[in-house]
C-alpha cells in the first residue's frame, strides 16, 4: 500500500471538522522551513508539478493543470468530478512540526454543482491523519474567492497537506497558494464590506450583495462588463439565476454558435439588472437580441406585481436607450412552488403586465409558464430542482425548444 493510501485511509473520519480551528501545543523554537512547490501552477503540462497526491472518498475525479481558467496566468489546479458527484481532493505534502504556526492564503473557484474547499490536513510520521481545517470555500456561480487563515499544527504532526477538496458534481480550482510561518506570509484579514444601500423601489438601480461572499457580486458583475467590452456578441441573455443556470451542453449546442453571452446573476431582481445596465453591462457590444427574464427575486423583498412590472419596463427602456438596434425578447416569469402558493398570483399578474410591453416589433413577450405545469397546475415532474424554483437540464431543453423559433425570427 502506498504512502498516500495508508495515510488517507485514516483521514475520512476526520472530515467532520467539528473541531476545525482548534490550536494545539506550543510554538516551536526552530520550526521547519515551509516550502511549497509550484504555488501558481507555472510548472507542468497536463498536470501541475507538485500536486500529484490525491484522496477519493466517493466518485471519480480528473486532476489537471487548467490553462484556460486561472486566477493569475498561466494556469490553475483543477479537480473535476467524472460521471457524477464526487468527494475527493488533490493536495501537496509539506514537512511540519507540532505547534508550528502557519499562515495560508489562496484563491478558489467552483463550477456546476460543486463546492471547492481550501484546507489543511495534518499527519503523524506514520501517515495517520490528525486534524483537518477548512480555510475557505467557493460555490458555483461566483468568481474567484479568497480563502485563508492561520493554523497551528497539533501534537505529533510530522507533515501537513495543502488541500483542494471537491464536493459534489462539477469542477473546483485552486491558484496562487501562499504558505508561510508567522514570520513569513501573513494571511490577509477578511474583507470588511458594508452592504450597499437597498433599492428604494423595484425600478431604481441598486447593487447586489451576497452576505457570505461580500466581494463576489461586484466581481461577477465586473467580469460580465469586461466580457462585453471584448465585443463579438450577437445575443445577450440577461437575468437572474434561471438565466445563469443554463445547461452548459445545451448552451454550447444552441447559443454559443449564435455568439451569445450569459449575463445572468443569481439573486438579482430588477434593481440589480438596472444597476448593471447603468454600470456598463452592455458597453462595447451591439447585440441583435437581448433575451430578458427577471422578476422572481422581486417577490422576496415584497414588491407587488405592479412594482415589479415598473422595474421590468425600466429595464426594457434602458436597454432600448443603450442598444437602439437590439430587439428584446422578454420572457415571462416561470411558475414556482405549489399551485396555491401566493407567489403564483404575483407571477400571473406580473406576466400580464409585462405582456403589454410587446409591440410586435422591437419588443416581443413570450410566456412559457403553461409548459412547466401539468393540467392541474402543479409543477411538471422532472423539470424542477427540489427547491421547486430552479430548473433541471430537461427544463432548459423545453425552454430552448419553445423559445428558439421566436428567437430565430428576431435574429433575421
Amino acid at each position: 500500500m502506498s504512502r498516500a493510501e495508508v495515510g488517507l485511509k485514516t483521514w475520512l473520519p476526520l472530515l467532520v471538522w467539528l473541531a476545525a480551528g482548534v490550536a494545539y501545543g506550543a510554538p516551536m523554537k526552530t520550526p521547519p522551513q515551509v516550502v511549497i512547490r509550484n504555488p501558481s501552477m507555472t510548472e507542468g503540462s497536463d498536470k501541475p508539478v507538485g500536486w500529484a497526491d490525491q484522496w477519493i472518498s466517493a466518485g471519480k475525479i480528473a486532476v489537471s493543470r487548467d490553462a484556460a481558467v486561472f486566477h493569475s496566468a498561466p494556469a490553475a489546479l483543477a479537480v473535476a468530478s467524472v460521471g457524477g458527484p464526487a468527494h475527493a481532493q488533490a493536495m501537496q505534502f509539506i514537512v511540519g512540526a507540532p505547534g508550528q504556526r502557519l499562515a495560508l492564503h489562496a484563491w478558489v473557484r467552483a463550477e456546476g454543482k460543486a463546492t471547492a474547499i481550501f484546507a489543511v490536513q495534518s499527519y503523524t510520521a506514520d501517515w495517520k491523519g490528525i486534524a483537518f481545517k477548512a480555510l475557505g470555500k467557493a460555490l458555483p456561480g461566483f468568481d474567484w474567492q479568497e480563502a485563508g487563515g492561520e493554523v497551528t499544527l497539533p501534537p505529533k504532526t510530522a507533515r501537513f497537506a495543502v488541500v483542494l477538496l471537491l464536493q459534489g458534481e462539477g469542477k473546483a480550482w485552486l491558484d496562487d497558494v501562499e504558505v508561510g510561518t508567522e514570520a513569513g506570509v501573513a494571511a490577509p484579514p477578511a474583507p470588511q464590506v458594508e452592504p450597499p444601500p437597498k433599492a428604494a423601489n423595484a425600478w431604481s438601480p441598486a447593487e447586489g450583495f451576497w452576505k457570505d461572499f461580500p466581494l463576489a457580486w461586484r466581481q461577477t458583475a465586473q467580469g460580465q462588463s469586461d466580457r462585453a467590452k471584448q465585443g463579438g456578441v450577437n445575443v445577450v441573455f440577461l437575468g437572474d439565476s434561471l438565466t445563469q443556470g443554463w445547461d452548459k451542453q445545451l448552451w454550447q449546442e444552441r447559443y454559443a454558435p449564435l455568439g451569445a453571452v450569459n449575463f445572468g446573476i443569481g439573486g438579482d431582481g430588477t434593481p440589480q439588472v438596472l444597476w448593471r445596465l447603468e454600470h456598463g453591462i452592455l458597453e462595447g457590444i451591439r447585440p441583435k437580441v437581448v433575451v430578458l427574464m427577471i422578476g422572481i427575486n422581486n417577490t422576496w423583498p415584497g414588491y407587488s406585481a405592479a412594482d415589479s412590472a415598473k422595474g421590468i419596463a425600466a429595464i426594457v427602456a434602458a436597454t432600448q436607450q443603450q442598444q437602439p438596434q437590439a430587439k428584446i425578447l422578454l420572457l415571462g416569469v416561470l411558475p414556482i412552488h405549489g399551485k396555491l402558493d401566493a407567489v403564483r398570483k404575483i407571477i400571473s399578474e406580473l406576466n400580464a403586465a409585462s405582456a403589454k410591453l410587446d409591440d410586435g416589433r422591437r419588443v416581443r413577450f413570450l410566456d412559457l409558464g403553461a409548459q412547466f405545469v401539468d393540467s392541474e397546475g402543479s409543477l411538471r415532474f422532472g423539470f424542477y430542482q427540489p427547491d421547486r424554483l430552479h430548473l433541471t437540464p430537461a427544463a432548459y431543453r423545453l425552454w430552448a425548444d419553445a423559445m428558439d423559433p421566436l428567437l430565430q425570427e428576431m435574429l433575421r
